[in-house]
């Protein structure tokens, strides 16, 4: 089938290069066409990784799991350009499903080819069009001008999730090297800020989450009982690290997209512990003991607690670092996390919990951002 598609490729590469630089890719469109391409995208990567995981036929998962993934970031670079082109890009995409069929009968290959060659075809006509297209390109070097290292750690810090459902067993690794990229992209981004300060902030935050979790897991008291004996390692003081790093890098980001007000940043952190407490223990990170369990184990304490515990750091971050809301950047790690924790609960068929942690992150974060263009709004309109 190679050599069909190879030869696919160079009959119609001059009419692609002439389709992107032409007016018909040429417009830029509404950003919602984007994120919205963006989101459909992801959603085919993961019912592949779905597929993947359920044992389906691993041709057809792991081409909808690679390609999904790969067509939602042209998606989000260039979604509504190619939306302008959509019928060209469509025949194409028609012309790969033909060689692709006539490959799957010529050499017996499995029907599950097609799809390789359909998502192949897609693929390969949207990323001609944008690289012929001056917008495109444009955008491109924008992004590059603007890129600070801490968004490259933030980007890391979602790569490296894609490997999950394919090697489950590296669950642990995975996740430990997940919020170390968010720690370090969140001293980065502060260093920008507020300079050297975010040093003591992110060290105060380790260690106050270190602390009530030592607290905690000893005594009951401020979650319920609950214990890390199986945890897997490293661990601090028998407390796995990845904990008192979510309490640094995972708060900071919800205090961003909260702009500072910590009642907010507590519900944005109670709604990412609706995942955390069903997806953690299934992976041996705690066990929940207490005897009046509310949700997947954890008593209505703990969801009390993480409020306190995320609008006490709020409050620290604001008293230490007014400079941390000029600019929400980091918020990205929160946005980020309400899209993949909730895939992830799905993978591991958590669906109640996958349901709740995405409506509630999603929903909170999207009415914190319009609570605030509001306030601000009318407070331009009442002052003098």
């Amino acid at each position: 089938m190679s050599w069909l598609l190879w030869a696919l490729w160079v009959a119609v590469l001059p009419w692609l290069l002439r389709s992107g630089a032409g007016s018909r890719l040429g417009h830029p469109g509404p950003a919602w066409l984007r994120w919205l391409g963006g989101a459909g995208w992801l959603a085919l990567a993961l019912v592949g990784a779905v597929l993947w995981v359920g044992g389906s036929e691993r041709l057809l998962a792991g081409s909808l799991a690679f390609f999904g993934f790969l067509l939602a970031l042209l998606a989000l670079w260039g979604g509504d350009l190619l939306w302008a082109a959509r019928f060209r890009l469509g025949w194409v995409a028609a012309l790969a499903l033909w060689v692709g069929s006539g490959a799957t009968l010529l050499l017996g290959l499995p029907p599950s080819s097609l799809a390789l060659a359909g998502l192949l075809g897609v693929f390969g006509a949207q990323a001609i069009g944008l690289m012929g297209n001056l917008e495109a390109r444009a955008r491109l070097l924008w992004l590059w001008q603007q890129t600070r290292g801490w968004m490259v750690l933030l980007a890391l810090s979602v790569l490296i999730r894609i490997p999950v459902p394919l090697w489950p067993e590296g669950f642990a690794l995975v996740s430990l090297m997940q919020m170390s990229l968010i720690g370090l992209a969140a001293i980065l981004w502060g260093w920008e800020k507020v300079g050297p300060r975010i040093l003591l902030m992110g060290g105060a935050a380790f260690f106050l989450g270190l602390g009530v979790e030592l607290l905690g897991s000893r005594s009951g008291f401020p979650f319920g009982h609950y214990s890390y004996a199986s945890a897997p390692p490293p661990t601090l003081l028998g407390v796995p690290l990845i904990v008192p790093l979510g309490w640094f890098g995972m708060v900071l980001a919800a205090h961003g997209l909260a702009l500072g007000r910590p009642w907010l940043t507590g519900l944005l952190v109670v709604a990412w512990d609706l995942g955390l407490e069903a997806l953690m223990p299934s992976q041996g990170y705690w066990v929940w003991q207490d005897p009046h369990p509310l949700w997947y184990g954890a008593p209505l304490q703990n969801y009390l607690a993480w409020f306190a515990m995320g609008a006490t750091l709020s409050w620290m971050y604001l008293r230490l670092g007014q400079g941390l809301l000029l600019g929400g950047g980091l918020a990205w790690a929160y946005r980020l996390e309400g899209l993949f924790l909730p895939m992830g609960l799905a993978l591991f068929g958590l669906w109640p919990a996958a349901l709740m942690c995405g409506v509630a992150m999603n929903a909170l974060a999207w009415w914190g951002v319009r609570s605030a263009a509001w306030f601000s709004r009318d407070s331009r309109e009442v002052a003098p």
